[in-house]
Order: C-alpha cells, then sequence, then structure tokens
C-alpha cells in the first residue's frame, strides 16, 4: 500500500479533480485520515477580500471533510495561487513571482511527514506542463519519487496521448501507480479496447475505466480506486 500519491494528466481538463477528490472520499470511507493538496493553481478565483481561491482546491478540500470554506485550510493545502488561467510558470511571471521546483518538493514532503494518513498531490494540466522556466511537473514528479497515477481520457487521439505521457514518467523514473481511463463525452472507440490496447504497450500498470460525471445528473457509482492502485496505509 502507498500512503502518498501524485495525480497528473495527459492534459487539461481530464478529470485530475475529479479522480482525486473520488481517492479522498474512497479512503475516509475506509477510515483513513487524508489530505489532498493542489500545490500550484492557475486560474484562481478573487473573493471580495482579493482573496484567491483554487476551485479545484475546494472540491479538494470539502472532499477530505474540511469546510471548503475554510481559509486557512485553504492557503495550507493550496500553496501557491494565481489568477491567470495560463501555465504556471507564465501565470507567476505576470504575477511578479517566481516559483521553486526544491521549494514545491519539500512542501509536499512536510505534508507527508505532518501527518499520521495519506497525502494526494494533484498537478496542473499535463506531465510536461512548465512550472519554472527550465522544468516542468515531469522534474517535480521525478525528484518527489511519490507513485503517480495517471488520467486519460477515451476521446479520439488518447492512445498518441497516454503512450507519449507513460513513456515521459517511465523514462523519468517516476513510479507509476497506474492509470485512470476517465471516459469522455464523446467516445470514438469503446473504453476497453483503448485499455487493452494501452495495456499491450504497459502490461505492468494497472488500469481503471471510470464512467464522466454528466453535469446535471447523479453522480456515477465509481470502481474502488483505492483497492485498484493499491493506496493507503493497509492494515
Amino acid at each position: 500500500m502507498t500512503r502518498t500519491l501524485v495525480v497528473t494528466g495527459t492534459g487539461t481538463e481530464i478529470g485530475k479533480t475529479y479522480i482525486s477528490a473520488a481517492i479522498a472520499r474512497q479512503l475516509r470511507a475506509r477510515g483513513e485520515t487524508v489530505e489532498a493538496t493542489k500545490p500550484v493553481s492557475s486560474g484562481c478565483e478573487a473573493d471580495d477580500q482579493g482573496r484567491l481561491w483554487s476551485p479545484d482546491g475546494r472540491e479538494l478540500l470539502a472532499a477530505c471533510g474540511y469546510d471548503p470554506d475554510d481559509w486557512a485550510a485553504h492557503q495550507r493545502l493550496c500553496l501557491e495561487r494565481f489568477a491567470e488561467p495560463m501555465s504556471p510558470h507564465m501565470a507567476a511571471d505576470r504575477a511578479g513571482r517566481i516559483l521553486s521546483l526544491k521549494m514545491l518538493t519539500g512542501y509536499c514532503e512536510s505534508l507527508e511527514g505532518e501527518t499520521d494518513g495519506c497525502v494526494l498531490a494533484e498537478g496542473v494540466g499535463g506531465v510536461m506542463v512548465p512550472l519554472t522556466d527550465s522544468t516542468t511537473f515531469l522534474d517535480w514528479m521525478r525528484d518527489l519519487q511519490w507513485p503517480a497515477l495517471l488520467v486519460a481520457g477515451t476521446y479520439l487521439g488518447t492512445l498518441s496521448h497516454t503512450l507519449t505521457a507513460l513513456r515521459c514518467l517511465k523514462d523519468a523514473g517516476v513510479p507509476l501507480a497506474g492509470l485512470v481511463l476517465n471516459r469522455s463525452a464523446e467516445e470514438p472507440v469503446p473504453a476497453e479496447e483503448t485499455r487493452r490496447t494501452l495495456s499491450f504497450f504497459h502490461p505492468d500498470v494497472p488500469v481503471a475505466v471510470v464512467p464522466r460525471a454528466a453535469e446535471g445528473e447523479t453522480a456515477p457509482e465509481l470502481p474502488d480506486l483505492v483497492e485498484a492502485f493499491g493506496i493507503g496505509r493497509g492494515e
């Protein structure tokens, strides 16, 4: 069992927060404590006091049992927040700030040391999104060495995107917890065929297929992601 996990994706709007929040809820249902962090957030929303809130961060807070309007918890678990909806290094530059790979790695390691439970860290965009002018989130995952769960869709083109991301993660020496196929609204090829093809190339990577939550509909029942990927402290 692993008590730390990075949730990354093949791109933006792929369902990283959806999956991260689901895992947090499943862990809590098993009696586990969990902290879910979004270390860097762009596209944050300002309130009437000028405070920047990460919408993804609020969802993660709620999944961990916090009040999503708890500003102190938000600051602690959503460390770097930027207003501009763009890659972190661009958003930081617009805000007159500089992100540090070493600082973000140390921040996640400190969260791990502060809890007896599980720690989930959600990335931004895809695997290779720039973090600074010379580093990407792949460098952060390589330095952190937490198992990574890759979230992909089932849209046309996902095979190339997913295989590219898996190759990047493996070549960088990032431990792989598994792959989630979050079913896309438009799915030209059945999800099971996509899963089977990806497994031909990476038979050692566990795969779970997850139904997408359609807007305005009751959230679908999800598979047991905790069990599928060996997340949690175990017995």
